[in-house]
């Protein structure tokens, strides 16, 4: 059975890492998955795809709205999928349209995030708007985690999809899986990550892995640093990701006079390299589906510090720990050079039987996913 995945740009995210984290996992035998993205996109692993049996269809942007639907329409019905997996937040009303048009009987929305943050009035006005349209058309509702799930559908019942009984209006959390012998600490990786980081072996590396965006606050982030030096001042932060922002955080490095604290990682492949290298994790969000770094992070064995936007979820060890972003920088700093002194330990297992096990995770996917087409 073919899935039909539509995703936006490609451009390293969060949700195509998830998608891509199932596929890689899923019993491909039963399950293959087909991807739908932007034209556009400027990190998709096309070898990989191929190579594991998928397919891509490259679509116009929403900027041309009657051509995307009339495109995605004329692929789907192609193709004769049985399910569509939407993850388009409510921007997904476009392809669950186009899917609904095409006969896809099984229209799967499913939401990765929420919304806040003053520098994003307009988007959060914009998904105020399209919430109730990206529901219109869906046959089953799917969220990273309880608190996305009800940022998009209100209070309805939230289930696993494990759960067979689930009520037909309950909303589906399937979890930010990952590979979790993939993310255990390894002390070879921290010793040749910093190496090439040009970190040496006493100082304190901090850490933040997402897109340079306004959601992810990076602004303050270099707020907090810039306290942590003045407290440590043998520290350094490193910042993995791609975005808009980005320029905009470096200038901001140079006005703080950290430069030669700051490392811009780009977008990398070796994530996992560099939780290994970190020694505190931080997550200063304005808002969060749930925050799929911090389960890396912390299946790391990192101490890491959130904003109290990062939904409660996201703790599954005892190394999560939450700040309020009304809280001074100087405190902030303060709490993470604390605890980048704690002593490591190996989180792997626990992370797995928190329910964040990609194995695991991707039965239950293909599981559903089966039993559905057969309803």
């Amino acid at each position: 059975m073919r899935v039909a995945q539509i995703l936006g740009k490609m451009n390293g995210g969060g949700v195509e890492q998830v998608v891509m984290n199932y596929y890689r996992a899923i019993d491909r035998e039963q399950v293959q998955f087909d991807f739908y993205l932007f034209k556009g996109s400027k990190y998709v692993p096309v070898e990989e795809i191929k190579a594991l049996g998928g397919r891509l269809f490259v679509l116009p942007t929403f900027r041309h709205p009657v051509k995307y639907v009339r495109t995605l329409r004329r692929l789907l019905t192609e193709n004769q999928y049985s399910i569509m997996h939407c993850h388009l937040s409510t921007l997904s009303f476009l392809p669950l349209l186009a899917g609904k048009h095409a006969g896809v009987p099984v229209r799967i929305l499913h939401n990765h995030s929420t919304s806040g943050g003053a520098r994003e009035w307009l988007r959060n006005l914009a998904k105020f708007l399209l919430k109730p349209l990206a529901k219109l058309h869906a046959t089953d509702r799917f969220a990273c985690s309880a608190h996305a799930a009800e940022w998009m559908y209100g209070h309805v019942p939230v289930c696993d999809m494990e759960d067979t009984r689930a009520p037909k209006k309950a909303a589906i959390v399937m979890r930010n899986a990952i590979d979790t012998e993939l993310f255990r600490f390894s002390e070879k990786k921290r010793t040749q990550t910093r190496k090439e980081l040009k970190v040496k072996q006493g100082t304190l590396l901090f850490g933040n892995v997402g897109r340079f965006c306004p959601q992810k606050n990076q602004q303050f982030l270099i707020d907090i640093f810039a306290q942590i030096v003045r407290q440590h001042s043998n520290s350094k932060l490193v910042m993995a990701g791609v975005g808009d922002d980005m320029e905009l955080i470096r200038a901001r490095v140079l006005a703080a006079g950290l430069a030669d604290k700051v490392i811009f990682a780009g977008q990398r492949s070796d994530i996992d390299c560099l939780y290994s290298a970190m020694d505190c994790f931080i997550l200063p969000s304005n808002y969060e589906g749930l925050g799929m770094a911090g389960i890396e992070a912390q299946c790391a064995g990192l101490q890491c510090l959130f904003s109290e936007h990062v939904p409660q979820e996201v703790k599954i060890t005892r190394n999560a720990h939450f700040l309020s972003l009304k809280t001074s920088a100087h405190d902030w700093a303060f709490a993470a050079i604390n605890l980048a002194g704690i002593k490591r330990c190996d989180a792997s297992a626990e992370t797995a039987a928190s329910g964040y096990d990609i194995i695991a995770e991707a039965k239950n996917l293909a599981e559903y996913y089966l039993r559905r087409s057969q309803m």
